[in-house]
């Protein structure tokens, strides 16, 4: 979730000027270590069952976990690493370890005990790493996918998942009857990003110094999601429609969403879903997706660190029992196994890990994403013209990146 960036500059002189402190430290030679994250749904009691875990099975290291809610989390974080009281080990999404990296917020990770890089997704392994070296390793992916009611499916005569833009539009004329819509915009943000790179577009150029935002690509994507309302008539506007509690209450056939949201649909009663991988709108093989990376701050003493990082390497080997929460494992051991092919939702997700598609690594990614949201917003509420919206979005990009 974004959040209005801090004055970076401050706090650096803060941080660098020794005003940080460390948490409990070592207590009856015990390591006590605090561990903080935004886990704040049942991703949360997952990770506590892990967290107890490890301590149980570590009894030279004690973890403290404190989970802040999303929305306030990186405030607090970035406070706590100039001013004080930083954790020994946290939580940063992997469009935002730039930002924190660049500002010498972070310990480089040269290594991660028992933890081979080789046995990751090729596709997660640029996640935590800024100018070459590696401050934070990821712990999952969390990509977009498709969901689909399999009774609405059924009583349509639809045998499978659309994998392409023909089968979506079938399938949504199908499924759209009074009373029930084909499909509907859940995420503006995670679909939309979803459509840029379908189409081979994008946010900003190789090099983070240009928005690429104008594009004719773009302009294309976003018509292909505005289509779906205006031509084809399978989705409602996004304004005034809840799009998720549609599709629970079994009054809309298909929506997209990310990994985190399958237990508000285990406990809906009587909803009989799945999950597919987003089909292919545009020409190019993308989906929209995250990861959770552990990161240690700069400075931690050095007896913290070790213990840092065994903690970090043992979430890691344990992630499959973080994927039962709602997380895609990045580990090609884990994604292998028998355990994981089991759980049917994400064993869909995974499939997806080959063509994943992150938010910039750039330090100014978090600052210029809400404008190309915003443009995508207003096509679909008939502002204006996609294309006009998009170049004005581009100029604003622009204008931060030429104050950077």
């Amino acid at each position: 979730m974004a959040t209005k960036p801090l004055n970076w500059t401050i706090l650096l002189i803060a941080l660098l000027g020794g005003c940080r402190s460390h948490g409990p430290g070592k207590t009856s030679g015990v390591e006590e270590l605090t561990f903080w994250n935004g886990f704040s749904g049942p991703d949360g009691k997952a990770m506590e069952k892990i967290v107890s875990r490890f301590n149980q099975e570590h009894p030279r290291i004690h973890v403290k976990m404190q989970i802040i809610p999303w929305g306030t989390y990186y405030d607090k974080l970035t406070l706590s690493l100039a001013y004080g009281g930083a954790p020994d080990v946290f939580i940063v999404h992997e469009a935002r370890v730039a930002e924190y990296a660049s500002h010498g917020a972070l310990t480089p990770m040269d290594s991660v005990p028992g933890t081979d890089m080789s046995d990751f997704v090729p596709s997660v392994k640029q996640v935590g790493l800024w100018q070459g070296e590696r401050f934070g390793l990821p712990l999952d992916c969390h990509p977009l996918g498709l969901y689909y009611n399999l009774d609405l499916f059924r009583e349509a005569g639809i045998d499978h998942p659309p994998t392409n833009l023909a089968e979506f539009v079938e399938d949504g004329k199908k499924l759209t009857k009074p009373g029930q819509w084909g499909t509907a915009m859940t995420d503006i943000h995670l679909v939309g990003s979803t459509l840029l790179y379908q189409f081979g577009a994008g946010l900003l150029n190789p090099t983070f110094t240009q928005s690429t935002l104008s594009s004719p690509q773009s302009a294309e994507a976003v018509n292909t999601l505005l289509s779906f309302s205006d031509k084809y008539r399978i989705s409602p506007p996004p304004q005034g429609n809840d799009a998720w509690m549609g599709f629970q209450m079994g009054k809309v056939g298909m929506v997209f969403q990310g990994t985190w949201m399958i237990d508000s649909l285990d406990h809906q009663k009587n909803l009989h879903y799945a999950a597919a991988p987003v089909p292919f709108f545009g020409p190019t093989k993308a989906v929209w997706a995250g990861s959770h990376t552990l990161c240690i701050p700069a400075a931690e003493p050095e007896d913290r660190r070790r213990a840092g990082l065994t903690f970090i390497s043992y979430l890691s080997s344990h992630s499959l029992d973080w994927a039962r929460g709602g997380q895609v494992p990045v580990r090609l051991s884990i994604l292998n196994s028998p355990e994981f092919q089991q759980l049917r939702v994400m064993r869909e997700f995974a499939k997806e890990l080959p063509y994943i598609h992150y938010e910039p690594f750039a330090v100014t990614a978090n600052q210029v994403e809400p404008f190309a949201d915003e443009a995508i917003d207003a096509s679909l509420n008939h502002i204006d013209q996609p294309a006009t919206l998009l170049k004005a979005a581009s100029d604003r990009i622009d204008n931060v990146l030429r104050r950077q």
